[in-house]
């Protein structure tokens, strides 16, 4: 049965693309290094990057409405070996964000919940302390929403659009409320962090769309449980891509408004005191909302596609023996040992998160290249092919401070080795 419509496509798309790092990376990287006025300019550009390569996805999503998203692509156009690296490599980008999310609702209660206790310290591991309360909380979050994905589609996509209102609605209050209540001091605050046209800030900001953007695909995933046609899931994720820009720099533009520039480095969370200073603490309660709503709807939105990626990739003799609640209960459980090894460990894995989902934008582009007929169509597919393989060079090489750092290159390295094992096992017992 077709469960899902135009307005859960959106929700997931954006759900999955906003996270808890719309809410931190204002004081920590987007207004030290690029100021309102670059990081504006950047997002634009690479909305228009994403969009050229969300165009390519329409393409096959028209051909193609069974599950899997880029893993069927790739498989059914380039055969089983480039369709196994693909899904393998976005698998691992998906199911890392779980936890990655799961591990970041004890840091929202430590921010807007003065009353929180982070419990008793059961260890330290790779300098990241490990505490009991933060502990449950994450596991709790993670079993929760296998309980949520075990009920079915229509349950967690209306949990998705509810989730993603709260996080669009506070937004909006946040925004209009900072330009309506600023003053004088208050606009000095935005002048501060307003900044000057600069191309490398621009590039800084650009380089970044992998992991801001990450997400937007998981419309691939679902389609074939929509009832809509291919065009219109695909607008709905091209939708979620703008959306998110906006959420991005509005949540930017609050903070530039609440503190000075010079003033960004001594505040741990930047955004939440930028919003109190303006409005108060009722504000702050409104932030922490909307920060609820970002990390819950990006763990279920991860959770409803990483269970669908691995359910396409397994092999049809294995299906046989398990179905989908077996495939959901396997997700929840390699997401719940992930919060045991801390967070700073778990970003080993985040940082390579966007390779996986711009190495499988590249196959897409390459495959919609293959399918297409005009010369219009096959120019777009040759942008997204140029888009894809320009993230990757803002990932791979050290020549910009996106690439990702040499324990993550290390870790992706084996990921591909276990995963040419587990190629190899599925071959011998006979996948196809």
């Amino acid at each position: 049965m077709k469960n899902i419509g135009k307005i859960e496509l959106f929700t997931i798309a954006l759900g999955s693309v906003i996270g808890w790092g719309a809410f931190m990376l204002p004081g920590t990287f987007f207004l030290n290094n690029a100021g309102v006025l670059n990081t504006l300019i950047g997002f634009s550009v690479a909305i228009v990057m994403i969009a050229i390569i969300e165009s390519n996805y329409s393409v096959l999503m028209s051909k193609y409405r069974s599950k899997g998203g880029e893993y069927t692509f790739a498989r059914e156009e380039f055969g089983n070996k480039v369709g196994f690296s693909t899904g393998w490599v976005l698998l691992l980008a998906y199911v890392s964000i779980i936890p990655l999310n799961a591990t970041a609702i004890p840091m929202v209660f430590e921010k807007v919940l003065p009353f929180y206790s982070k419990g008793l310290l059961l260890y330290t591991i790779v300098e990241f302390p490990v505490y009991l309360n933060d502990l449950i909380i994450s596991l709790t979050a993670i079993f929760f929403f296998c309980y949520v994905q075990l009920r079915g589609l229509n349950f967690s996509s209306t949990m998705q659009n509810t989730m993603v209102f709260i996080l669009l609605v506070c937004v909006v209050i946040l925004f209009i409320g900072t330009l309506t209540v600023s003053s004088p001091v208050h606009y000095e605050n935005f002048e501060s962090n307003y900044g000057n046209l600069d191309i490398n800030s621009v590039i800084k900001i650009i380089s970044f769309a992998p992991w801001a953007f990450i997400g937007f695909d998981t419309v691939a995933q679902v389609s074939s449980e929509s009832k809509v046609n291919a065009k219109t899931a695909s607008l709905m994720a091209l939708v979620a891509v703008i959306f998110g820009g906006f959420v991005y720099n509005a949540i930017n533009v609050v903070t530039a408004f609440g503190l000075p520039n010079e003033s960004l480095n001594a505040h741990a969370w930047a955004t939440g005191d930028a919003v109190y200073n303006l409005m108060g603490p009722v504000a702050l309660i409104i932030v922490g909302l909307a920060m609820f709503g970002a990390v819950l709807s990006g763990l279920n939105g991860f959770f409803m596609t990483s269970t669908r990626l691995t359910a396409a990739m397994v092999p049809s003799h294995f299906t046989k023996r398990c179905g989908f609640r077996e495939v959901i209960i396997f997700v929840s459980l390699i997401s719940m040992i992930v919060p045991f090894f801390g967070r700073n460990a778990l970003f080993w894995f985040v940082d390579i998160s966007s390779v996986g989902a711009s190495f499988a934008y590249l196959v897409t582009s390459l495959a919609a290249y293959k399918l297409s007929n005009t010369r219009i169509r096959k120019c777009i597919s040759v942008a997204g092919i140029g888009c894809s393989l320009l993230f990757l060079i803002f990932l791979l090489t050290p020549f910009f401070e996106s690439n990702i750092p040499l324990v993550s290159t290390i870790v992706l390295f084996l990921w591909c080795v276990f995963g040419l094992v587990i190629f190899n096992i599925f071959s011998i017992n006979g996948s196809d």
